[in-house]
């Protein structure tokens, strides 16, 4: 017998799901739903990542950075490279719905 399965198959949507798991320590709302994510590449098994933070000079960046990576690899990501960028800076903008929810939900006037 002779299955296909997308299990090895690292789309975009398993990345994007994986990004949703990945949160930002002071607000706990998820990377892709801050729109932290700026671009977000994939080359068979390998992600390229451009991200920034909601602060520069941040210091949890690399920590973030590292589970990403970890996250990624645990769903058959090969190599991951996450770099960070600065502009455009970060703004409420970037929120997605899901996000500017969340955030309005603890308070935020966003």
């Amino acid at each position: 017998m002779n299955e296909t399965t997308d299990t090895d198959t690292l789309t975009r949507e398993k990345v994007v799901q994986v990004l949703g798991t990945v949160f930002d320590p002071e607000i706990p709302v998820n990377i892709w739903d801050l729109g932290l994510i700026y671009d977000l590449q994939i080359a068979g098994n390998d992600v390229s990542i451009k991200m920034t933070l909601t602060a520069v000079g941040c210091p949890i960046g690399p920590a973030i950075a590292g589970e990403i990576e970890n996250k990624l690899q645990s769903v058959g990501a090969e190599h991951v490279t996450v770099d960070f960028v600065w502009s455009p800076p970060w703004s409420p903008t970037r929120l997605t719905d899901d996000g500017r929810l969340a955030l309005q939900s603890m308070g935020y006037p966003v």
